[in-house]
């Protein structure tokens, strides 16, 4: 009987060997167009051990100067009880609000991926420390870039990579409008084995 307890609180109290995984990819989910405000919606998912909701964003093309600019919507996100923001309360009223934002959108058009190309302008090679241990480094690949298309291009951005490469995993025409919605990849997330990140890119008309 002794033998029997002394293994069972072995089992409850000695620390397991593998670790949870708590980190994940992120990636985007393009909602649609909304034609009346001009507004194309988008959601950022993350996959990871949190379960926290999903960021929703928006482009806005109507009376905007900067149509480039992505605007993050921040008031889906409101806790009733505490009317502070949580991005980690129950997902009910969410998921609804998203519903009706996605019933009166359209689709975008898709395209292929290989319609736009990354253009690297600038890349710079760095060590930062890594996340498992603090006496030891990993590379860090700074890269300065724009998408250019045949008709269209984007504003210069930078991408933090922790592996060579930049990758388009979606291309979208916008209906109605003289632009193209693409997304980048690239791993983004050094943490555990590493995870990849999506970043969404507008291209306007070349001048």
């Amino acid at each position: 009987m002794f033998k029997i307890k002394k293994l069972f609180y072995l089992f409850i109290f000695t620390p397991s060997v593998s670790f949870a995984t708590v980190g994940g990819p992120q990636n985007i989910e393009i909602l649609g167009y909304e034609s009346q405000d001009q507004k194309v919606y988008l959601l950022k998912h993350y996959h990871d051990g949190r379960g926290r909701l999903p960021q929703l964003y928006y482009y806005q093309f109507k009376n905007n100067k900067t149509p480039e600019k992505i605007i993050q919507v921040n008031s889906l996100y409101i806790n009733p009880k505490t009317q502070k923001i949580d991005y980690d309360q129950n997902s009910q009223l969410f998921d609804q609000e998203i519903l009706n934002i996605k019933n009166r959108l359209q689709p975008l058009i898709k395209l292929a991926p290989n319609t736009v190309k990354a253009h690297v302008l600038n890349k710079i090679t760095s060590k930062e420390k890594s996340w498992y241990d603090p006496n030891k480094f990993i590379p860090k690949y700074t890269y300065t870039y724009q998408l250019r298309s045949k008709n269209y291009q984007s504003q210069k951005h930078q991408a933090p990579a922790y592996r060579h490469g930049i990758s388009i995993s979606q291309v979208y025409k916008i209906p109605h409008q003289q632009k193209v919605l693409a997304v980048v990849k690239y791993l983004g997330i050094p943490f555990e084995t590493g995870y990849t990140l999506e970043s969404p890119i507008l291209l306007i008309p070349k001048k």
